[in-house]
C-alpha cells in the first residue's frame, strides 16, 4: 500500500496535513481557500506608467503625508517613538547614493534591487522593533510537523526537515540578506515565538481570537516591526489590525490588500490577478465552440464541455462566481459547478462522487480549482477508477507549477494537464538562488525542504527594507516597495505599485509530460513551457490554438 494511500485510509499520519505549519505545503493546502476578487475595482499601474520614486530611496519620506492611504494615523506611527522627528531626522543626518560600482545590490541576482551606500546617522529608533542596530522580525511556529516531513509523507521521498533545521534556514537567509542588502547599519533580527493558533483552523477561516492573541504578543511583547509568517488570513488581518508588516496571506482579493495597506503583502499573486488571468487564457485558448484535443480517447476530438470543480468555502465560491461570469461574457457556460469539503479524511468519497458527476454529465474539459491533496488523494485516483480521462486545466496555484508537487498526480491522468503558472520554471534541487545564499552563509549545512519559499519571503521583505532607506516605517517601506523598478526572475515578473501588492503580475502556459526527465529532481515528470516561456498578463492573454503536448 503507498503512503498515499495509507493517508486515505486510516492512517494517523493523515493527521499530519492538517496540523502542518511551514510556507510550502501549508500553501498548497491553502491553495483551496483562496480568497479570490469578486470585484477587481482597483486597476493595476502600467509598468509605463510607474516611474521610479528616488526620494522614497534617498530621503525615506512617507506617502501621504506620513499615514499611507488606507491606514489610520494611529497605525502608522504605532510604537514609533518620535515619530514626527524620525521622519525628518534620518533625511537629515544620514546620505544615500547610488554606488559608484555596480548597478544592482547584489550583481548577478535578477531580482536585486539597485544598489546604494549610505553614511551618517540612520535615526535610531524610527518605529516599533527598529532600532539603531536592529529591525526586530517575528515567525510564528505552530504545532505539528514542518513542510518537509509532510511532503515526505506525500511522495515518499527523504528530506532535510526538522524544527530546527527550519529554524536555521531562517537565521542563514536573514544574515544573508543583511549583509548583501543594505539596511543602513541595521540587521534583520528574527525572533521565533510558539503561537496559540491552529494553522487548520485558520485556513478554514476560524480561530481569529487565538491568531489575534498571537499578533498582539508580536507587537506589544517582541514588538516586531514585521512578521513574516502571515500566511492564514485571520493572522495576516490580525497582525494589521496591530500595526506589524507581515507577508505570506495567500491569494485574497486585490482590494483586501489595498484596505489594509501598508502592513499587508505577499508572494502569491492576489486573487484578482488569478481571476482575471485565467479567464483571459481559458477564453483564449478554449474558446466557444473548440474540441478537447487533450483529452483521452473517449473524449478526445468532441466539442468542450467544460465543468468546475472546487471547495465549498464562501470566499472561493465568490471568485468561482466571479470566474463564470468573465467566462460567459465569451460564450463559454460551464455545465456544472461541483464543490466539495476540506476534509481529508472524506476527500475520496468526495471525489468518486464529483467524477460520477463529470463523467455523467460528459465534461470533457475539468476547471479544477483544487489544491493538490484534493488532486492527489482524491479527483485522480477516482477518475481512474472510473476510466474517465478528461483535459485537466490548471492555473498552476499551489506550488502546483513546481514538478515535486505535480510528481505526486497519477501520471495516467495529469498527461492531459495543462495550463498557466505564475512562477518561472522549477529551479534545480541544489543550485538555486535561494540553496546558493543558504551555502554562502553555512557552507558545511544543508538548508531545511522548502528553503525556496522562506528565502522569497524574506527576499520581498528585504527589498522594501533597503528601498524604504534609513527611515523605515511601514509608510516608507510601502513607498520603497513602489519605487522598486520591476524585475523578472524565477518567480516570474515582481513589481508593486499601488493595488499591487504581491510578487508575481504575469503567468506563461505549461503542459505536463509525464516522461520528461524534471530539471528540478531529476525524476520522471515535468512540466513543459509554451514559446520558451513567454510570459503574458491578462491583458495581453494569447489566443488560438497553442502547441499542447507538442513533442511529448
Amino acid at each position: 500500500m503507498s503512503k498515499l494511500s495509507r493517508m486515505v485510509h486510516g492512517d494517523p499520519s493523515a493527521s499530519l496535513i492538517t496540523r502542518a505549519y511551514g510556507p510550502l505545503v501549508v500553501a498548497a493546502i491553502v491553495f483551496v481557500l483562496v480568497v479570490a476578487a469578486v470585484q477587481p475595482t482597483t486597476r493595476r499601474h502600467d509598468l509605463s506608467a510607474a516611474p521610479i520614486n528616488r526620494n522614497a530611496i534617498t530621503t525615506g519620506i512617507p506617502v501621504s503625508g506620513g499615514a499611507a492611504a488606507g491606514a489610520t494615523a494611529a497605525q502608522a506611527t504605532a510604537g514609533q517613538p518620535g515619530a514626527a522627528a524620525g521622519a525628518q531626522g534620518a533625511a537629515a543626518t544620514g546620505g544615500v547614493q547610488p554606488c559608484p560600482d555596480r548597478a544592482k545590490q547584489v550583481p548577478g541576482d535578477p531580482y536585486s534591487p539597485p544598489c546604494v551606500t549610505f553614511s551618517g546617522d540612520n535615526g535610531g529608533a524610527t518605529y516599533r522593533g527598529v532600532t539603531g542596530t536592529d529591525i526586530t522580525v517575528a515567525v510564528r511556529e505552530l504545532e505539528g510537523p514542518t513542510a518537509g516531513e509532510i511532503f515526505a509523507q506525500l511522495s515518499g521521498q527523504q528530506v532535510i526537515s526538522s524544527p530546527q533545521a527550519v529554524e536555521n534556514t531562517i537565521l542563514a537567509l536573514a544574515d544573508y540578506f543583511s549583509t548583501r542588502f543594505n539596511f543602513y547599519g541595521r540587521k534583520i533580527k528574527i525572533v521565533f515565538y510558539k503561537g496559540q493558533g491552529n494553522g487548520a483552523t485558520e485556513l478554514l477561516d476560524g480561530g481569529k481570537e487565538q491568531a489575534l492573541a498571537d499578533a498582539v504578543k508580536v507587537s506589544q511583547e517582541i514588538g516586531a516591526f514585521a512578521d513574516i509568517s502571515g500566511i492564514t488570513l485571520p493572522y495576516a488581518d490580525a497582525l494589521f489590525q496591530q500595526g506589524v508588516v507581515n507577508f505570506g496571506a495567500p491569494y485574497p482579493s486585490r482590494d483586501w490588500f489595498v484596505q489594509r495597506r501598508p502592513f499587508s503583502w505577499s508572494t502569491f499573486p492576489d486573487g484578482t490577478n488569478v481571476v482575471e488571468s485565467s479567464s483571459a487564457d481559458t477564453i483564449g485558448r478554449m474558446p466557444a465552440g473548440s474540441t478537447a484535443d487533450y483529452a483521452g480517447a473517449a473524449l478526445k476530438g468532441k466539442p468542450r464541455v467544460f465543468g468546475i470543480v472546487a471547495p465549498e468555502n464562501q470566499e472561493y465560491q465568490e471568485s468561482v462566481n466571479r470566474y463564470t461570469e468573465l467566462l460567459g461574457k465569451a460564450g463559454i457556460v460551464p455545465k456544472i459547478n461541483l464543490k466539495y469539503k476540506l476534509d481529508t479524511s472524506s476527500m475520496p468519497n468526495q471525489a468518486s462522487n464529483i467524477i460520477a458527476q463529470l463523467k455523467d454529465a460528459g465534461v470533457t474539459t475539468v476547471l479544477c480549482g483544487c489544491d493538490p491533496v484534493m488532486l492527489a488523494l482524491g479527483l485522480v485516483p477516482k477518475a481512474n477508477e472510473q476510466d474517465y480521462q478528461p483535459e485537466w486545466a490548471t492555473a498552476g496555484l499551489a506550488f502546483v507549477d513546481q514538478d515535486i508537487v505535480s510528481q505526486l498526480m497519477d501520471p495516467t491522468q495529469w498527461a492531459h494537464a495543462f495550463g498557466i503558472a505564475y512562477n518561472a520554471e522549477s529551479e534545480p534541487e541544489g543550485a538555486s538562488f535561494p540553496y546558493a545564499a543558504f551555502k554562502q552563509m553555512r557552507p558545511d549545512d544543508e538548508p531545511a525542504f522548502g528553503v525556496e519559499e522562506l528565502y522569497y519571503q524574506l527576499y520581498q521583505m528585504s527589498i522594501g527594507l533597503q528601498m524604504a532607506g534609513p527611515n523605515l516605517n511601514p509608510s516608507t517601506f510601502e513607498a520603497g516597495m513602489f519605487a522598486y523598478p520591476a524585475a523578472s526572475g524565477p518567480r516570474g515578473l515582481w513589481h508593486f505599485a499601488e493595488g499591487d501588492y504581491t510578487t508575481t503580475d504575469d503567468f506563461r502556459e505549461i503542459w505536463w509530460d509525464p516522461n520528461k526527465v524534471s530539471g528540478q529532481n531529476n525524476k520522471p515528470g515535468a512540466w513543459v513551457q509554451l514559446n520558451g516561456g513567454a510570459r503574458y498578463t491578462a491583458s495581453n492573454a494569447p489566443s488560438g490554438p497553442a502547441p499542447w503536448f507538442q513533442g511529448g
